[in-house]
């Protein structure tokens, strides 16, 4: 029998260790993604409670039909997660699940192609090691459990990548458009696409031409596909760039913001630029190799987005991709496909002020670099030095799970948390005014979110601070007013306060009826 076993094993290892580490990258970023992050936070609400208007009704928060790209907060807020979350709202209704269902099955689908792209342009060894990586990776780890829109960029970037080669090597017209039909969706997935697309796709069309993979009239075509898929962003692009009123058609609205967006584009032939330019770089530099920008959603201090210790594997893979002696070697097509995805996004980082979700684009061809360069160590050296390395990564792996996993990061560290309880219990009083502390960021998304608010009645009475910034602060909707809560404005009559725990000696004097949840008070003035 264990003969039998031992045969079986040797005979499909590598069938095995795929089946492996699929299930355990899947897993890993799918399991209780409900509580962990702890909470929703302020964008996903937003998205979610988007979503659910415009499943209910057809409009967004704003009173919009169908929109191109929300106004959201003021300055807008991408759509396509937005999108992708209406048909799990549908299934189990509007809860942080329904929201964060559409990248964890992203993330997961990114792993598959991936493994395929890799196997596509190199061979099955380069596929299991470079799935192995991206498996568990931090940074898409930690991307696929939460459901911020603009995380949905690199991974249709990737679906983009792999149909274009596919239909290259294949000849198949079928992959190779839709592949630009991916590329235009991308552009709703996260504003840096507009910058992105253009100096991607184009020089890519023009080496294919060069190298007569494509003729022009098929590069044409190719243009034409994502111009008309992003037609909509491209005149919701010049509205609120030049100040233009939104487009209402009976089929999709494309809005005007509170706030010009696009200002720093106008900005590039300004003074400053430069100036702005060579800060955005040097910032964008220092997180890319410290891999840690101060928020811990992102990345955990001292492990880092790709492990801190890949830096060493991702130089010599970018060495490598430039010694074209090794590459045919290796029998590894396709790498001014990934030379040119890592310049573009290094211009990127010229032009926004980094975080790493607004760098997110790069760590695929990070990724990418640093897996070949995994490769290359591997096949030059001995047998042991390549149990040494995956033993070095599964310890990484297993240093990361309990980190991330903890309770106290969980619960100190990333969103507001435990307001879904106090919203509900709240939510039923219609008779009495409640007051919400503004020491809550944005505290109006939850409400709306976790009370399923009618978006009419909300876009009906909704009352701004400041109604034309781009990130408009909510007086009042409704019976729920957001205020700093002080001991000069409580008021003696039947009111109800929402307040954090640090506020509670405000009202100890007061006689009231106090209700305590994990992190908040409800106070109930008599």
């Amino acid at each position: 029998m264990m003969e039998k076993l031992k045969k079986f094993f040797i005979k499909n290892k590598y069938n095995i260790f795929l089946f492996i580490i699929l299930i355990v990258g899947i897993a890993i970023r799918i399991i209780n993604i409900k509580n962990f992050p702890n909470a929703l936070n302020v964008d996903e609400a937003s998205a979610g409670y988007e979503a659910y208007s415009i499943f209910k009704t057809g409009f967004d928060r704003n009173g919009n039909f169908l929109p191109v790209y929300l106004v959201a907060w003021g300055s807008g807020q991408n759509v396509l997660l937005t999108y992708l979350i209406i048909p799990f709202i549908s299934i189990i209704g509007l809860n942080t699940l329904s929201v964060r269902l559409p990248m964890a099955i992203a993330g997961c689908i990114s792993l598959f192609i991936f493994y395929l792209l890799l196997k596509q342009i190199g061979n099955k060894k380069l596929a299991i090691i470079g799935l192995a990586f991206f498996a568990i990776c931090p940074w898409h780890i930690l991307k696929s459990r939460w459901g911020l829109e603009s995380n949905l960029f690199p991974d249709f970037i990737l679906f983009f990548i792999y149909f274009l080669i596919k239909g290259l090597t294949t000849k198949k017209n079928i992959y190779y458009y839709i592949s630009f039909i991916i590329a235009g969706i991308s552009a709703y997935s996260y504003g840096t696409s507009f910058f992105f697309l253009p100096i991607f796709i184009i020089p890519i069309l023009i080496i294919l031409i060069i190298k007569k993979e494509i003729t022009i009239k098929k590069a044409i075509v190719s243009l034409l596909i994502v111009t008309f898929i992003t037609l909509p962003l491209i005149l919701f692009v010049l509205i609120n760039t030049f100040d233009l009123p939104q487009i209402n058609l009976p089929f999709m609205t494309i809005p005007r913001l509170t706030t010009n967006r696009y200002e720093e584009l106008s900005s590039i032939f300004s003074a400053s630029f430069l100036q702005a330019s060579i800060l955005n770089f040097m910032q964008s530099l220092k997180i890319l190799l410290l891999q840690y920008d101060n928020l811990p959603w992102n990345a955990i201090k001292g492990i880092g987005t790709t492990y801190i210790f890949s830096i060493f594997f991702f130089i010599i893979g970018l060495f490598v991709s430039f010694k074209k002696n090794i590459l045919k070697k290796f029998e590894i097509k396709y790498q001014y496909i990934f030379k040119l995805f890592f310049i573009v996004s290094i211009l990127l980082m010229i032009v926004c002020e980094p975080n790493i979700n607004r760098l997110n684009i790069v760590f695929i061809p990070i990724i990418y670099f640093t897996v070949l360069g995994i490769y290359f160590i591997i096949n030059n050296n001995k047998i042991i030095l390549t149990y040494l390395i995956g033993f070095i990564y599964i310890l990484s792996f297993l240093i990361f799970i309990p980190n991330y996993f903890k309770q106290d990061y969980n619960n100190y560290y990333t969103f507001e948390n435990d307001l879904e309880e106090v919203i509900q219990y709240v939510s039923t009083i219609k008779d009495k005014e409640i007051y919400i502390t503004n020491k809550i960021k944005e505290p109006y998304i939850y409400v709306l979110f976790y009370s399923k608010y009618s978006n009419k009645d909300f876009y009906k009475t909704v009352e701004y601070y400041n109604p034309n910034d781009g990130l408009r602060q909510v007086k009042h909707f409704g019976n729920y007013y957001f205020i700093n809560i002080n001991e000069n404005n409580i008021k003696k009559d039947s009111v109800i306060y929402i307040i954090k725990k640090e506020d509670l000696n405000l009202f100890k004097n007061n006689n009231c009826k106090i209700k305590e949840f994990k992190n908040y008070f409800i106070i109930e003035n008599k």
